[in-house]
Order: C-alpha cells, then structure tokens, then sequence
C-alpha cells in the first residue's frame, strides 16, 4: 500500500526543450547553414588562388578559351564516358530494382533518431542506391518515382512526418499505407526511478525502468513534476498530416488536399504507453481524430493500446479516423524502448473488429417506403445507429465465402494472418457488435467473448456503449 501511496502519475504535456530542439533541427535551417558555410569556404579557396566569381568574369574567360567550358555527363556519349550503352528497358529495370528497399524507410528526408531504432534496423545500413538519381536527369525523374512509389515509410517522430510535405504533391498523393512509431516520452525535475509494469508485454519478465529525461526545476508558477508526451504525442502525428500550404495550388473553391490524401491504411505502433501510469487524453485528439480526420481511413492498425479506461476512450477516439464498415486491429505491443533502442517484442494474432457495421432500422424502413416508420424509429430507439449519409463506407470486399448466417447480419473483411504479415484470410463479422464471429453455435447477435484475448469487450464505439441502454440514464432531475 505504501508503494501505491509513493508512486507519481504524470501530466501530460509538451515538452519546451524537445520543441526548441527540434526547431534548431529543422532541415531547412540547416540546409542553410551548410550552404552558408560551404559557400564561405569555396570563396576562401578563389580568393587564395586569386580567381573571381564574378560570373562576368566567368563568361569573359570562356568566351576567349573555349577549352574551359563545363561539359555535362549528359552531353557526353556512352563511348566518351568509357561505358557500353544499354537498351532503356534494361536500365529502367536495374533502376526500379535499385530504387526498391526490402524494408520500409524510416524517417525519409529528416535525421536518423538511433534511440528510435532497433539493433536490427540500426545495421541494415544503406537499402537502395540513391546515387543513381545523381547519374543525369532522366534516370533522376523516373528514379524518383520508383522511390516514392515501391517503398513503404515508417515516421518516428513528427517532425519528420511534417518535413515530409517538402516532397511534390505529385508522390506524396499517391502513397496509400504509412507507419507511425509513437514512442511515449516521459520527462521529471526529480532523480527518481519510474517503472513499465511486467503486463506490459508477455515478454517481460520483470517491471522495466523508463527512460525518463531529467529536467531542470522551474520556478514556482510553472507546473514541473512528473509529466509526459503520448496522447499529445499522437495528436502531432496526425496534426502533421493535415493539409499542407502549397504557392502553386490554384483552385480556390476546393480545400487543399491533406499531406496524404490518398492515405487509406494507417499504423500505429504505440511504444512504452502505461496502462497504470497515463492519464486520459483531451480534447485536442478528439478534434483531430474524429473531426478533421474523421471517416477517411478503410483500415487502422495499432499495437501497444493500453487497455485501461484512458486506453479504450483514446481508441474510441482514433476509430472515428474510419469510415463506416471500417476495420479496426489492435495487437499486443511491438517495441519496448530502452535508454539507447528499441527493444523488439514478439506478437501474433490482431484482436479484429468492425466498426460502424451495424444497419440501423432506417435502412429497413426505406426499404418498405415507409415515412411514419422512419420517425417513429428514430424517436423510440435512440440508441440505433442513423444513417449518417455523409461519407462513403468502405467498399465492400469480393470475393469472400458464403456465410451460414443471414447475409444481412455478417459482413465479410480479410485480416492479416498475423502482426507483421502481409498475407489475409477471410473473417466474418457480426454487423450487430462488430466482432469475430469464431464459434460455429454462437448464434445471437449480441456481443460474445473476443477470440483474440477471451475476454468481453466494449461495443465498436465508446459514445453507443454508453447509451446502448436508455433505462441506464438516470433522471436527474
């Protein structure tokens, strides 16, 4: 009891010098302060050897010694450069086979975080051969593309995923799936340890120290103590995905596209998220999730949720990210992070559910034409999902088997086979609860144990949990 007693829980916040940091970082500051301190350097060396700059003086000097003019790789034959041409559909081939990594790419056009990374991932080295972008303009053009089109990116923080709409529009819409390693940072002005509990993994044999980063005391009035960055954390990630300022867009009576707006898979690998520790996220991410980012996504993916009440109300919150029909996957955690890596964990099977798969009575009633049915439904059985008629549903999947059960009451997705695979199998799902349907006797439409785990679970959104039952409000007044 002493040690429940003695045990801090921590605020969330954002943390000022994390911030200031990473706008030091900034590529295009530093891109600028290498081009600075290049440029300052190549003068260094003209002016030692007494040449000018000027590009007067360039001009007039070629001009009298033709011999000095700059000739280009591109203006040179195959024969002059010393190498046998090739036919072009040899070359496009070995450039898409240059240009393609066997894993995804980490963090592209922003600074490699080591902590952030795995031993695995830290020794793979260089996964494609960039440098053939720099052989001439051609092969730069159509290499790009391969790079952008054939490979899959994984962002771990978000300020790498905000530098990443310095790439054109032209590649950025069209990527479809994208990973986000959020990995929970913990922050004290106080020397004392603070543990990761054993469930946080099977793996874990024993509690782990988090790797909490000392802070310096601040005056009375600013807030200090324990505190730390995870629900704020993922709303940046998705705040990082919004809409972009582009010069060149030209169509003033249309919004501008988001970062990704062809994005219809999403990944979340939540990292060192407590389910004793964290408090409950605010507003910010609700806004985010369910509003601005609302019924967009045809799958989403998470590992590490917290399954606690702050973890169910945040993964209520991201699932309004799905359309309706939309399939939602929650696994066991991927990585653990130490003071220097990432720490893999091993996992198998997804706990799947469909989200908005219920047909409301609405449906039914427009069916027979029926107007009176319709009010009188939607007055009596507040507790029914409406037909919300906004936005698409995912479409639906073909090809699936032929269900045992009334057609109207399953609804048909493919899952992958395991946490890191790619390959699927057809799941069938109640349409009333969203869950697997596993058991072949399992015949009524409520909620049943979810096979992933073997135990209950909350319906496909926290708001219709909440008023699944119109005799549990009580009157207050």
């Amino acid at each position: 009891m002493a040690g429940l007693l003695n045990t801090a829980f921590p605020w969330e916040c954002r943390d000022r010098e994390d911030q200031a940091k990473a706008s030091y970082n900034h590529p295009l500051r530093r891109t600028n302060q290498v081009l600075s301190e290049e440029n300052m350097r190549l003068k260094r060396i003209l002016r030692e050897n007494g040449i000018s700059w000027s590009p007067i003086a360039q001009a007039h000097m070629a001009q009298h010694n033709p011999a000095l003019r700059r000739r280009t790789r591109s203006s040179m034959s195959s024969h002059e450069l010393g190498c046998p041409s090739l036919p072009t559909e040899v070359i496009l081939r070995i450039l898409k086979f240059t240009m393609q990594s066997p894993h995804p790419i980490i963090d592209p056009l922003s600074r490699l975080i080591p902590e952030n990374l795995s031993d695995k991932e830290k020794s793979r080295g260089n996964q494609i051969a960039i440098h053939f972008l720099a052989t001439c303009r051609a092969l730069h053009a159509e290499g790009t593309r391969y790079l952008w089109e054939s490979n899959s990116f994984v962002f771990t923080t978000p300020e790498s995923l905000r530098h990443f709409s310095q790439l054109s529009p032209e590649y950025r819409n069209k990527i479809t799936h994208v990973k986000l390693r959020v990995i929970a940072r913990y922050y004290d002005d106080q020397r004392r340890k603070h543990r990761l509990e054993r469930g946080y993994h099977p793996d874990l044999k024993k509690d782990q120290l988090l790797n909490v980063r000392l802070r310096p005391k601040e005056p009375p009035l600013i807030r200090g103590g324990f505190r730390c960055y995870t629900w704020s954390q993922i709303a940046d990630f998705l705040m990082a995905l919004r809409a972009p300022y582009e010069p060149n867009y030209k169509d003033k009576n249309s919004p501008r596209p988001r970062l990704l707006p062809s994005l219809l898979l999403l990944r979340l690998d939540l990292v060192n998220f407590s389910e004793t520790l964290l408090p409950f996220s605010g507003s910010e991410l609700h806004e985010i999730a369910s509003h601005e980012l609302g019924c967009t996504l045809n799958e989403l993916q998470i590992t590490g949720m917290p399954f606690d009440d702050a973890g169910m109300k945040a993964s209520a919150e991201l699932s309004g990210m799905l359309k309706d029909e939309g399939l939602y996957l929650d696994g066991s955690a991927t990585y653990i992070a130490h003071k220097k890596y990432l720490q893999n964990l091993s996992g198998k099977k997804w706990c799947a559910r469909v989200v908005r798969a219920a047909k409301s009575k609405v449906h039914a009633a427009d069916d027979d034409d029926s107007e009176e049915s319709d009010d009188e439904d939607l007055l009596g059985h507040r507790h029914i999902h409406p037909r919300l008629g906004i936005m698409p549903p995912v479409p639906p999947e073909e090809g699936h088997p032929t269900s045992t059960r009334d057609q109207d009451k399953v609804i048909w997705k493919r899952v992958p086979i395991s946490r890191e695979s790619e390959e699927r199998y057809w799941v069938q799902f109640s349409r009333a609860g969203g869950y697997e349907i596993a058991e072949p006797e399992w015949e009524t439409d409520e909620e049943g144990l979810c096979p992933c785990c073997g135990e209950g679970h909350l319906s496909s959104s926290f708001l219709s949990y909440m008023m699944n039952d119109d005799d549990d409000f009580v009157d207050l007044d």
